[in-house]
Formats: C-alpha cells, sequence, structure tokens
C-alpha cells in the first residue's frame, strides 16, 4: 500500500500542493482529477523526487524518500510523463532496456570474471525488455528507431519502459491524451492488464469515462487540496466536485 501525509509544494510564495493525504491499496486503481492548476501533475512530480515538497511518503510501511528519483523508483514507484520522455535516436527494445536498472555484471569486471552470470542476465534483461514491448504492442518494433513511431506508440513505448523495472506502484501523467477513441479503448485495455499482473495504478486524466472505468476511487483536487474522494458514482455527484470541477449550471 502506498500511503502519502500532508504532502506539500511550494513554489515562491504559491502553494501548488496544499497537504494531500491519499492511499493507494495494491492492486487498486486511483485516479486523480480535477482543473488544470489544481496539483494533480506537482503530485506525481513530488512523490517521484521532481520537485521538492514536504509530508511523508510510504510504500508498504516502508518509508518513500522524497526529492531522491533513482531510490523512489529502486523502492518501487514508477511514472509516466504527460509528454512521452523516450530517447527517439534509439530503437525501441534499446529504450526499453535503458530503463531496465538491473546492471548487476555489466561492465569490464562481469565480462572478465563472472562471463557466464553476465550473458545469463543480460538475456533475462532481453526478455523482459520484450514481453513489455508484446504487452504493449510493440514487438514489431523492437527493433526500429523510436523516432518512427506514431504519438500513440510512443506512449506504449514510454510505458513499456516504465513497467520493465516490475513496479509495485506505477503513476501515470495524461496517458490518454492526444489518443483518439480506438487508442484510448486500447490503452484502457493494456492498463487492465497491467493491474491484473498486480501492479497498483495512480492515474491523471482528463477524459472522464476512461477514468471512470479503470478507477476504484477517485481523488479531487481544487488549488492543490483534496475536497472529494470515493468511488466515481458517488464523487461525481459531490456538490464541491459539481462547483470545483465540472462547473455550476
Amino acid at each position: 500500500m502506498l500511503e502519502i501525509n500532508d504532502i506539500t509544494v511550494r513554489f515562491g510564495g504559491v502553494i501548488a500542493v496544499d497537504g494531500v493525504s491519499l492511499e493507494v491499496a495494491d492492486g487498486s486503481t486511483l485516479g486523480l482529477v480535477g482543473p488544470n492548476g489544481s496539483g494533480k501533475s506537482t503530485l506525481l512530480n513530488a512523490l517521484t523526487g521532481v520537485v521538492p515538497a514536504t509530508g511523508t511518503a510510504a510504500l508498504d510501511g516502508r518509508p518513500l524518500p522524497l526529492g531522491r528519483p533513482r531510490r523512489t523508483r529502486r523502492a518501487g514507484l514508477a511514472r509516466t510523463f504527460q509528454t512521452p520522455q523516450n530517447f527517439e535516436e534509439l530503437s525501441c527494445i534499446d529504450n526499453v532496456l535503458l530503463a531496465d536498472g538491473d546492471r548487476a555484471y555489466t561492465g569490464l569486471a562481469g565480462a572478465w570474471l563472472v562471463r557466464p552470470l553476465m550473458w545469463r542476465s543480460e538475456r533475462q534483461r532481453w526478455q523482459r525488455a520484450l514481453e513489455m514491448l508484446r504487452l504493449v504492442g510493440l514487438v514489431e518494433a523492437a527493433e526500429l528507431p523510436a523516432s518512427l513511431l506514431s504519438y500513440g506508440q510512443q506512449r506504449m513505448l514510454e510505458l513499456a519502459r516504465s513497467l520493465v523495472g516490475d513496479p509495485q506502484i506505477l503513476l501515470l501523467d495524461e496517458p490518454s491524451a492526444g489518443l483518439n477513441a480506438v487508442e484510448t479503448e486500447e490503452l484502457s485495455r493494456i492498463l487492465g492488464e497491467v493491474r491484473g499482473r498486480g501492479v497498483a495504478l495512480v492515474i491523471v486524466d482528463h477524459k472522464i469515462d476512461f477514468i471512470d472505468s479503470l478507477c476504484d476511487t477517485i481523488v479531487v483536487l481544487q488549488l492543490g487540496r483534496v475536497v472529494a474522494a470515493g468511488p466515481p458514482e458517488t464523487v461525481w455527484k459531490d456538490p464541491l466536485v459539481v462547483e470545483a470541477y465540472l462547473g455550476t449550471t
């Protein structure tokens, strides 16, 4: 379980995230929604060390080191970004391999002293990378440069890169942005399979149907604060949500 308590992010005199606390149960999916500027992406950035923050976070009772991206990833937290962060000059398979942090037998020492273990480790890394590309429908494009992929495929490649490290919690920042209806439906199917593998999801997105189809719990932010939380069928009826997110008539 991911537990965050009193997470606050300040940019000078502006409070972008104001004392947010929430829980994400193992294997569950939480949707994080709200108007533009409500602090959704900033909260993900705080949890993954992209921006400094105060407060505490823990995964299965183990403290997550805020402000330390590498240690956060090793602890079991991975993410995608609003704009896919791939290396376009590299092949798809190399992009995924680069995101795999298991390099126990790489380097000159591994090549000279424990070569059989090095080759075994490398075969396992390639198998994991190909499995992730297969999951997102890109295994046939494994040797192609990422620059040749469509925008939707770029998003799928970043998803494969985020999953290759076998995270316990995956944070997705507007994963359906820029996707058409068919691509969004396929993304929903893939994320359902990811969840079936035991990975908990935290999804920031503006497509309400997409969020509702995937999420057990929805948390609504306004001006950096939580204004409502609960299952989709009750959250959207909350008067504060209608006023803050959907608007009033």
